[in-house]
């Protein structure tokens, strides 16, 4: 009985994944449209990308402004043709990489009936700029008999499965940080350039349920922030209050052309800054970076902006994701100090900087605030 719901959703989610697969040539736009909405909450969306249609790159870049379900403002990238849009938690230029909060797939029993309950999760990013990132993902599965699988699809006839089986635990077996295949289970990810996955779960016995075991689930997070906790057998709901601060790294690329043929077309390369230079990623697109010496975002004008330039102003500034940046003055290189989990959070989402040199003579007040990201030209504005 409990298997064929689960195989009829499995074949229902192959095909809304197979109906999206092929991608439609977009126009580019090489610069940020005036007007546009650069900060979504406490999110500032950094070009390539933008708020609104028409106010990214490309219709791909484009990003929705919208309440998650706690009722906060977060960028979401949409497409999905599975029933929901994906919320986004952070963007970085200079690492090529993003978070988005992670579908979950789960299936609960009705311990007074023993009907049983699924949900699936999974991401079709066709249309969008990103890849999973195998490299800092992986799939994890917990709960009591439970057997699941993420399918990694590349095209309509290309996938592939992995999946693992969280078996029957008691507390005398399981420990925190331990996810070993009791009451917990982990899987890496391949290496499949895959744009998009379904993650299936289902209940392998009904024997000895308790009110710990009514529901398991299967998530694919970031490898370097899960860390498995007793509570989430132990505690009904603790997994999916903890889940919230996990997300799936994804990396993003431009189009799908490698650096050499994407320079025979200058109307659409997006390395238009000075001192910028392309990089092939894998056989997915091209990314843009810095030269050596330079910092910044090389997708804008004038991007990227020598760091002789940027060490001339001492300054404190505090970043959207609550890390600070300080200048040391015997050196006088910027030093980043990020919180821990923050290590592609990228230095344009400044916010404000504590200027004590060219602001403090401009502005003769000390402490006044110089509003600059720090790929931009140095420019004072005053707080009265």
């Amino acid at each position: 009985m409990a298997s064929l719901p689960f195989f009829n959703l499995a074949l229902m989610l192959l095909l809304l994944l197979a109906a999206s697969t092929s991608s439609v040539a977009q126009s580019v736009q090489l610069q940020p449209q005036p007007g546009c909405q650069r900060q979504c909450g406490d999110i500032k969306v950094v070009w390539p990308f933008g708020i609104g249609k028409g106010c990214g790159r490309s219709e791909q870049f484009d990003l929705l402004c919208k309440k998650n379900d706690r009722g906060r403002l977060k960028p979401f990238v949409t497409g999905n043709n599975l029933g929901y849009d994906l919320e986004v938690s952070s963007i970085s230029v200079s690492g090529g990489l993003a978070r988005i909060k992670n579908p979950v797939s789960k299936v609960c029993v009705d311990t007074t009936d023993r009907s049983i309950n699924f949900s699936f999760a999974g991401a079709n990013l066709t249309q969008t700029p990103f890849w999973l990132s195998n490299t800092r993902n992986k799939f994890v599965v917990i709960g009591s008999n439970i057997s699941a699988y993420i399918r990694l699809n590349r095209t309509t006839t290309e996938s592939i499965k992995v999946g693992c089986v969280a078996r029957k635990w008691s507390k005398e077996r399981v420990a925190n940080g331990s996810c070993s295949g009791i009451g917990c289970c982990e899987a890496t990810v391949p290496y499949f350039q895959s744009k998009n996955y379904i993650i299936l779960s289902d209940l392998i016995s009904f024997s000895n349920i308790s009110n710990y075991d009514t529901c398991g689930y299967a998530v694919l997070t970031e490898a370097s922030r899960f860390k498995f906790s007793t509570s989430y057998l132990t505690e009904p709901g603790s997994f999916e209050k903890d889940i919230v601060n996990l997300s799936v790294v994804l990396d993003w690329t431009i189009g799908s052309e490698k650096c050499k043929l994407a320079r025979r077309n200058m109307s659409s390369y997006a390395c238009v800054s000075s001192h910028s230079a392309c990089i092939d990623y894998h056989d997915l697109g091209y990314r843009c970076n810095c030269a050596p010496g330079y910092q910044g975002n090389p997708y804008l004008l004038d991007g990227c902006r020598h760091t002789k330039d940027l060490q001339r102003y001492s300054y404190r500034k505090t970043c959207m994701d609550g890390s600070t940046m300080t200048n040391t003055s015997s050196s006088r290189h910027v030093v980043p100090k990020l919180s821990a989990g923050s290590e592609f959070d990228d230095n344009s989402s400044c916010n404000e900087q504590l200027c004590v040199e060219t602001c403090f003579t401009s502005c003769h007040a000390s402490g006044s605030l110089c509003r600059k990201c720090y790929f931009e030209t140095p420019s004072c504005c005053c707080k009265k």
